[in-house]
């Protein structure tokens, strides 16, 4: 699992592999494997223009924010505290959700956690305590007993408690809370605190010495970058170009359990347009979001690559469709490819009557209009910069206030 930043914390606490104390040797293997990794980046088919690249190079500088942050905060005492997670809409990885305030919390093995706040107004938010990336437990905050303002207590341990209560299990417990927001502009996330409850357990049978755990981190820091990067390649090189495969179970890899995903690929031409249809889910949640060669989630602020069951339109039909593009064609339902060659799409659908495949098809730009519906909802030039600017303000708020 070295393409989990959890693994660099790990690895301080745990024995090495092979550099243990040996810090000049830890920093050259540091340097190898970012070193690799940017030639993975260079080699990589699905870098097909100075943007792929640019993104490509600027991804790696990504891995290593996200890989550092971890490196430096790796403690044997647990965080005590729900602490948004280390990804926004600048630092992305792994097609995170644009609609997500993520949260979590690391915390020890053989101790009893509360779990206390207030559920907010986000359309859904889920619980999941992991070992690694094993679910241990998945749950909505709904399914759990509430006050009728939304509050809530669940405890987190690895013995069974009467009420709200989730499972904790592995060496190095982990909690991730995920707020899926459908309005941008009235939803808020839940206010949630963590605390240990009971006795601490008892100190590391053996204290981790500054050189070792250090040297450990660098290692694990090289490993990070290098495999995260290779791991997410081959996982959006499985569907074909401009194509679905059917919903994935990918709780192996972390995903929430009430969460069918459904993963393609696209790759156009500059003067190309893909257009998406499918009988929208109906259910708690549902969304679709474009990510760049390196799956990245394309930034949601500043372009309209993703949208979700709130923010899109319905044709009368009752079906929903999606162009996708480099060049704005007017259409209410655009989504935007910010000028890459290819990359993920990826369609959510948390409980929900069901995962639809989309249809797809290419077209040329200049012919969009012609492949829709003749009521296809429009939208002017000043109405899409309205629509940007308000995503804009919406996620800033949403992360940097």
């Amino acid at each position: 699992m070295a393409w989990l930043p959890q693994s660099i914390a790990d690895a301080a606490l745990s024995d090495g592999a092979g550099a243990d104390g040996q810090l000049a040797a830890a920093w050259a293997h540091l340097q190898e494997r970012l070193s690799a990794a940017e030639r993975l980046v260079a080699s990589a088919p699905v870098n097909q223009n100075r943007i792929d690249y640019a993104s490509g190079m600027r991804h790696l500088m990504v891995l290593l924010a996200v890989g550092v942050d971890t490196a430096l905060r790796a403690d044997p005492d647990p965080v005590l505290a729900v602490n948004r997670a280390k990804m926004d809409d600048i630092v992305t990885w792994g097609l995170e959700c644009p609609d997500c305030v993520y949260m979590n919390a690391g915390m020890r093995a053989g101790e009893t956690y509360r779990l206390s706040g207030n559920r907010g107004t986000a359309r859904y938010v889920g619980l999941q305590t992991m070992d690694g990336m094993t679910t241990v437990a998945n749950c909505l905050v709904d399914d759990l007993q509430l006050d009728d303002d939304g509050h809530f207590e669940a405890i987190l341990s690895a013995d069974e408690h009467n009420g709200n209560w989730l499972r904790l299990a592995g060496d190095h417990p982990v909690l991730t809370v995920r707020n899926f927001l459908y309005d941008w502009d009235t939803e808020e996330p839940a206010s949630l605190r963590i605390e240990r409850i009971g006795a601490e357990v008892g100190p590391m049978d053996r204290p981790v010495e500054p050189d070792v755990s250090v040297s450990r981190q660098l290692v694990a820091l090289g490993d990070f970058v290098h495999d995260n990067l290779k791991f997410f390649l081959d996982f959006g090189a499985m569907p074909q170009a401009n194509g679905f495969i059917p919903p994935m179970d990918m709780t192996e890899i972390g995903a929430a359990a009430e969460n069918r995903p459904v993963i393609g690929r696209f790759e156009l031409q500059p003067d190309e347009a893909l257009i998406l249809e499918l009988d929208p889910p109906r259910g708690v949640y549902w969304s679709i979001s474009l990510g760049n060669p390196w799956l990245e989630t394309i930034n949601y602020g500043r372009h309209q690559s993703s949208l979700n069951g709130h923010q899109t339109v319905i044709d009368a039909d009752g079906l929903v469709r999606f162009v996708i593009s480099a060049t704005d064609p007017g259409v209410a339902n655009w989504l935007d490819t910010a000028g890459h060659s290819n990359g993920a799409m990826l369609l959510r659908c948390v409980r929900t009557d069901t995962a639809p495949v989309p249809k797809t098809r290419v077209v040329p730009v200049d012919a969009v209009l012609a492949a829709l519906p003749a009521d296809t909802a429009m939208t002017t030039s000043d109405e899409r910069a309205n629509v940007i600017a308000a995503r804009r303000r919406a996620v800033h708020e949403r992360f940097y206030r």
